[in-house]
């Protein structure tokens, strides 16, 4: 009779496993305990590689620490049996080999695309989902239904007739394009040398199987444990394996509690139920010839197992019914045991059940050789907990590995066709330049990066391209900010180091963007070229070999790149930058197993082997686990039926004999978010049946136990109360004080003298935004530049053509803004408007004026008992009037101050005339003011409008004179050392925010409504 075993749930699998090999009681007439030698006959498949290296660990601890031969340990699959591999002399292994993914994924992505350019083509608009994503998604889908034919033995002529008439047209069309695409991938394979990854798969077991079979006794013992067969060719060698006079075959977790009438019910026609745990094993056990009656255990269930619970929580729903008389085969007392160490942990969110999971395995680590472990099949959960338990200094031992993508070196490889694909864009590019790994050749780019972030990528967006980067450097060069501006008081050598950075850019990325600018596609086999060049270029060298793994991971993508990209689709940069992330999907970096690791985080499949102390099953809803079916874009679920392929229910049963395995550890916790994305989620299917066949008393009580790990989550980052913190007054030193401020500041200092100190004494400039849209600041630049030059131009008289002129002056203005054109079309229409506007109102002034000076600056030196102070002004309009005074103008596009703003904190204009009174202003002469005029050009229906400075009481000169005498008084104050810099003394719009209050704590001492004095 076909030897089959088995190992409870909460018996530890592999360390059971390797005492019944060594004991003999695994496979009769073999022990090797007493004989060392003898192990080394012996071959032992298991499911992972992973598993087999932690089988070895298990061997020699099983063994007291004596030395071994070990066994041939055989991956029967990796993570979900889909590599496989086998012994060396198998004739199998000669070509042809199995298709790499992503070369398979091109070839069919490629399929794909003309596929639906040709029904685009034939309906005259796009009749299945465009774009670069959508075509790898299908083929990727087209790719699985590929192997589920290959591995159900089905050909394309089993498609026919799986459409009737009455279904969508869209159905028949599908079906036809995957048989004639079965039949044109089979051909190419046929002339590339290649096979189908399934086929192969299925000649390696096949052809293993046969091997055993022929060799018989003389195979010497054989051992296949922890595998469901859930492929058939995986079920076939697995019979082989049992038939052998020295084989056995270990099925992890059989059911032998479940009644026998519901235990055949499991596979029974249209009752069978493929979404139970059973379900793979029940329709094993024919397969390998024994009836479950006949299956021994190799352990006996621990003191708290929980075996029977959890074959009633999963009975078959139509056998539920039965839950009625539970109690007689699961009585109180054996369900209370089971049920003690289940704790249920029902979080907030995903990052509150992230912490608690941390905390739950921190916790671990202070009991003396306690193992514990996180199940999920939800990565982001997983990535969360690694992410807190690294506050913990601890690192986490991840089966599952990072993908490709998502490692240093597969985030570069994004970014550097990203960037390349926005032509450089700031935000992609500073994101390049900053990546740890992006050197570029130099020793330290640190400084180079710096130089060129504050010359071309922060504030308005430089022109595209390598050249855009280099206009930037120059047009910074001839304008001379040094000194004014301390962000950007750089020398020569920063501006060099700026320069060779952007000509190792274009070294690196030279040729993708060469690619990007034809604006067409390009053949798929020059965009990886291309792409693997700028890595190169960018980081060193790629080899398979590297230490790094990612690194080495990568180095193999490309180099399977190079050989498949000739069958992919011709694509544009964006589409290639788009299709990257696919690309690189299937690489997977895995750190090394580490057998002693006593904290760990394992997928599904891989925990049914590894026995912890404390098991953590994480992200239990629905959709997560058990995932959400997918719907299949190519055969219907009743066409999938009829052919006899597996349904989406199918997967359901593997999660569920995934969760029901994780309760063989003597503590279970289980977890879960009550909102996910914002939205109420749903707990599993799982946990509800768990919760109704425990009793509301039982489950009450796990609840409670898993509580204490969320209030200490939320307790966590827990702090004592800091008291508020009050209105900022720094008082620094006379002489760090400054002694020249504009008169555009004066306003600010009146408002808010704080921002005077961060500006002046810290010398605290704030940078513009990475890749910042053009705002008011740049459209009022502008708008100055053209009037001052138009004004220049013409001091005295207008001429005919004014308006053409003015015209002809804002287009070199905005012409800078062309870079973003929105901005620009908006402005430049406002700026038409506000020009008629302009000329008419120039030709309504001019015949009382004898001139007028545009831009003028000037200074003020005002006497003050520690020292002079300047101030100083540049005015955008003065007028000299015939009658010998003076008009001041200033063209505002916002809204102007009020006269009573300015007679009391916006004293700009007044405090021109006083300095025009006292000869301030070299191209001004000495005269009183007689007007103060703001002219608002906000480019409206009027274009603009004047608004005159005049109140009823007071005329211009008064209004001068007592503004400058208010600011000699103010500046008097702060020559007191005990004066300090207030922040927001007395600020104009009550809730807005400025530039530096952030740095007086503002929303913390004002927003409560009191000021903390």
């Amino acid at each position: 009779m076909p030897r089959v075993l088995t190992i409870p749930s909460s018996a530890p699998f592999l360390p059971t496993l390797a005492t019944a090999l060594l004991d003999g009681t695994l496979v009769e007439g073999f022990a090797p305990r007493a004989d060392p030698l003898a192990l080394a006959g012996a071959t032992v498949f298991l499911p992972t590689r992973r598993a087999g290296r932690l089988f070895a660990e298990a061997l020699l601890q099983a063994s007291g620490g004596a030395v071994l031969l070990l066994p041939k340990i055989v991956p029967l699959g990796d993570v979900d049996e889909d590599a496989l591999a086998f012994s060396e002399d198998a004739p199998v292994l000669a070509a042809p080999h199995a298709i790499a993914p992503v070369h398979r994924r091109l070839v069919l992505a490629r399929l794909v695309a003309h596929w639906r350019d040709t029904l685009a083509k034939a309906a005259g608009r796009e009749a299945v989902a465009a774009g670069t994503a959508a075509t790898f998604a299908l083929a990727d889908a087209l790719g699985a239904l590929f192997d589920d034919l290959t591995t159900a033995g089905l050909t394309v002529d089993g498609l026919d007739g799986l459409v009737p008439e009455e279904l969508d047209r869209y159905f028949r069309v599908g079906l036809d394009f995957v048989r004639i695409a079965r039949r044109a991938f089979t051909d190419y394979l046929d002339i590339a040398g290649l096979v189908e990854p399934a086929a192969r798969r299925d000649a390696l077991v096949d052809a293993e199987a046969r091997r055993l079979a022929a060799l018989g006794s003389d195979a010497g013992p054989v051992i296949a444990a922890g595998s469901t067969g859930s492929m058939p060719a995986t079920a076939r060698l697995l019979a082989a394996i049992a038939s052998l006079p020295k084989g056995a075959v270990v099925l992890p977790g059989l059911d032998q509690d479940l009644d026998a009438a519901s235990f055949a019910r499991i596979t029974d026609g249209r009752d069978a139920a493929p979404d139970h745990p059973q379900y793979g094993l029940a329709r094993l056990l024919p397969r390998l010839g024994v009836a479950r009656g006949d299956v021994l255990s190799l352990a006996a269930p621990t003191a708290f197992g929980r075996e029977r619970l959890m074959s009633e929580v999963m009975r078959q729903a139509e056998t539920s019914d039965l839950w009625a008389s539970l109690s007689d085969r699961l009585p109180s007392a054996a369900l209370g045991t089971a049920m003690a160490g289940i704790s249920v942990v029902e979080a907030d969110d995903p990052r509150a059940e992230a912490l608690a999971i941390a905390l739950l395995l921190r916790d671990s680590l202070e009991r003396e050789g306690e193992t514990a472990a996180l199940v999920t099949p939800d990565r982001d959960l997983a990535r969360r907990v690694a992410a807190e338990m690294a506050r913990f200094g601890v690192a986490l031992d991840d089966s599952a590995g990072t993908p490709l993508a998502d490692s240093p070196a597969g985030r570069l490889a994004g970014l550097l066709v990203m960037a390349a694909a926005e032509d450089l864009a700031p935000v992609p590019l500073f994101a390049l330049l900053t990546h740890p790994l992006a050197q570029f050749g130099l020793a330290s780019e640190a400084d180079a990066v710096a130089a060129l972030e504050l010359v071309a990528l922060r504030g308005p967006r430089p022109r595209a391209g390598i050249d855009g980067l280099r206009d930037a450097i120059a047009a910074f060069d001839r304008e001379d900010f040094r000194g004014a501006d301390p962000r950007r008081r750089m020398g020569e050598g920063a501006l060099n180091r700026a320069r060779d950075l952007v000509d190792r850019l274009d070294r690196a990325l030279g040729p993708l963007l060469t690619l990007g600018a034809q604006r067409g596609v390009a053949p798929l086999s020059a965009l990886v070229a291309a792409h693997r060049a700028a890595w190169v270029e960018t980081a060193g060298p790629l080899d398979i070999d590297a230490e790094d793994a990612a690194e080495a991971a990568l180095a193999r993508t490309f180099e399977t790149l190079d050989g498949a990209a000739g069958d992919g689709p011709a694509l544009d940069l964006s589409a290639y930058a788009d299709a990257a992330g696919a690309l690189f999907a299937d690489a997977m970096v895995r750190p090394r197993a580490e057998p002693h690791a006593r904290i760990r985080i394992l997928g599904p499949l891989e925990a049914r082997l590894i026995h912890v102390d404390r098991m953590v099953l994480g992200a239990l809803i629905e959709g997560s686990w058990p995932r959400i079916a997918e719907t299949d874009p190519w055969l219907s679920r009743p066409m999938r039926g009829d052919l006899g392929l597996d349904l989406p229910e199918r997967r359901i049963g593997l999660s569920a004999h995934d969760f029901v395995q994780g309760f063989g550890a003597a503590e279970v916790v289980l977890t879960f978010a009550a909102k996910v994305g914002g939205t109420q989620s749903v707990p599993s299917r799982f946990v509800q049946r768990l919760k109704t066949v425990a009793g509301e008393a039982e489950w009450t009580a796990a609840r409670t136990r898993g509580a204490r790990w969320v209030r200490a989550a939320r307790r966590l980052d827990d702090a004592p109360a800091v008291p508020r913190a009050t209105r900022p007054a720094p008082a620094p030193p006379l002489a760090l004080r400054p002694r020249r401020l504009s008169v555009t500041e004066v306003e600010t200092f009146l408002r808010d003298p704080y921002s005077i100190y961060a500006r002046h004494v810290l010398g605290l400039i704030p940078l513009d935004p990475l890749d910042a849209a053009p705002g008011g600041a740049e459209r009022g630049s502008a708008l100055h530049e053209a009037i001052g030059r138009f004004t220049q131009d013409h001091p005295r008289k207008l001429p005919p053509d004014a308006l053409e002129q003015l015209l002809e002056e804002g287009r070199r203005a905005f012409a800078p803004l062309k870079a973003f054109p929105a901005e620009h079309a908006l402005w430049w229409a406002r700026f038409e408007r506000a020009a008629g506007f302009l000329v008419a109102f120039e030709r309504e002034r001019r015949g009382h004026l004898d001139h007028v000076v545009a831009e003028a600056s000037g200074s003020l030196e005002i006497p003050l008992g520690g020292g002079a102070f300047r101030l100083t002004g540049r005015a955008d309009r003065i007028e000299v009037r015939r009658d010998g005074l003076l008009n001041i103008l200033d063209y505002k596009t916002g809204t102007a101050p009020s006269a009573r703003q300015v007679a009391s904190l916006s004293p700009q204009l007044p405090l021109e005339a006083a300095m025009a009174r006292r000869g301030a202003f070299p191209d001004v002469p000495a005269m009183d003011v007689a007007d103060l005029l703001y002219v608002e050009l906000k480019g409206g229906a009027a274009g603009g409008e004047e608004k005159p400075i005049r109140l009823k009481d007071r005329d211009t000169m008064d209004l001068a004179e007592t503004a400058l005498a208010g600011l000699e008084s103010l500046l008097m104050a702060f020559e007191n050392e005990a004066q300090g810099y207030r922040s927001l003394a007395a600020p104009q719009w009550s809730g807005t925010f400025g530039t530096y209050d952030h740095l007086a704590r503002v929303r913390e001492w004002a927003l409560s409504g009191e000021e903390g004095e």
